[in-house]
């Protein structure tokens, strides 16, 4: 290939990139206006200045834009922070209360709406895995079904479902949700690590060879 059909061919493929980050950007503008749930593949065209056959040339199904709206969401907007501990949770959740709170219509279209809850799918099973690895360590001796129930709870509590019921319903500020869910996950932390040295105890217990009884030698009559 020649360096002028070279230089086409990545201006083309620059063009094309710039074309999906437009129509991945307008979709999510579009959420975040109208929190609807649904949207139209004609609404996005006409935000992202494109014909609606250019979207499905870059995303074949709505799925696809789907996911990669997601991405772009985590990229670019409510960032993901890895975490290897439960405690750093808090912490954590205090930085996203403030992300939501810069973008409040964006955050609840993706707590509430069913677009939103498919946009946010991939991510969602991202970190619901990351909770269930930073948990681990803590749950050791639990039962699988106190296993299950405490990864639940804390995934639920560092989630934007949280923020937004406790944003609306009790009208909190972003400082009092984060106070709040931090109090929640202190408290189920520390109930945790209770329930599983108990569980450590009781194994421990269990697992003790019992000591035979010596035969007692009759004495001969």
């Amino acid at each position: 290939m020649s360096t002028v059909k070279r230089h086409i061919s990545s201006l083309r493929d620059e063009y094309a990139e710039m074309t999906r980050q437009r129509i991945v950007a307008a979709f999510v503008e579009t959420l975040e206006d109208d929190a609807a749930d649904d949207i139209s593949m004609a609404a996005v065209a006409e935000r992202a200045k494109v014909a609606e056959r250019t979207i499905y040339r870059h995303f074949k199904t709505r799925a696809e834009l789907f996911e990669a709206a997601g991405e772009w969401i985590e990229d670019n907007v409510f960032g993901y922070v890895p975490f290897t501990s439960p405690d750093e949770l808090p912490d954590i959740f205090r930085k996203l209360c403030k992300s939501f709170d810069q973008h409040p219509h964006l955050a609840r279209a993706i707590a509430m709406t069913r677009v939103g809850r498919r946009v946010r799918a991939g991510f969602r099973r991202h970190l619901i895995d990351q909770h269930r690895k930073a948990m681990a360590p803590l749950v050791r001796h639990l039962k699988p079904k106190q296993v299950r129930q405490a990864e639940a709870l804390a995934a639920y509590l560092n989630n934007v479902l949280a923020w937004s019921a406790l944003r609306e319903d009790f009208g909190m500020s972003s400082a009092e949700i984060a106070d709040t869910i931090d109090w929640a996950l202190t408290t189920l932390l520390k109930d945790i690590r209770q329930r599983d040295a108990a569980a450590a105890r009781l194994r421990s217990k269990g697992s003790k060879p019992r000591r035979k009884r010596a035969a007692v030698a009759r004495e001969p009559a």
